[in-house]
Order: structure tokens, then sequence, then C-alpha cells
């Protein structure tokens, strides 16, 4: 499996209906809405793998896995 920041190697994580969830060495565990994933395969977007793991830092310390929506995506292309 894939990363979906990346595109590196992750584990995937059994979650809820409508997310994925997943674990990479680079990027650590997050969900990302199913949503998002296919609008930004429709669109060719790729996130900026450097400003996510940021963010994804900063939100580590308010919840364990963060959850990536559209809302957050945008401003990590």
């Amino acid at each position: 499996m894939s990363c979906l920041i990346c595109a590196g190697q992750a584990e995937s994580v059994e979650c809820s209906s409508g997310w994925e969830e997943r674990s990479c060495s680079h990027c650590g565990c997050y969900r990302m809405s199913q949503a998002l994933i296919l609008q930004m395969m429709e669109e060719g977007q790729i996130f900026d793998s450097s400003k996510m793991r940021a963010w994804l830092t900063r939100q580590r310390s308010l919840v364990a896995v963060p959850s990536i929506e559209f809302s957050h995506a945008i401003l990590m292309r």
C-alpha cells in the first residue's frame, strides 16, 4: 500500500467507513476522507509533502490520529 501524502510505502489501517487510514514511516499515522482522495485523483492534485507533514505534526498535539478533510487539504496542495 502507498502513502496518500508522499506515495512512499505505508501500511493500511482499518478504520470507519468513508475514510482511509495509513501508517507511513515518513508521514506517520493519519486518516483521509475517501471523498478527498477521489477529488484529488480526478483533478490530478498532489500534496506538498513537507507542508502536510508539518500540519500533521501540529495536529498530533491535539489528537493521536489526525483526519485530513478537504478544508485542510486545499491549504497543503
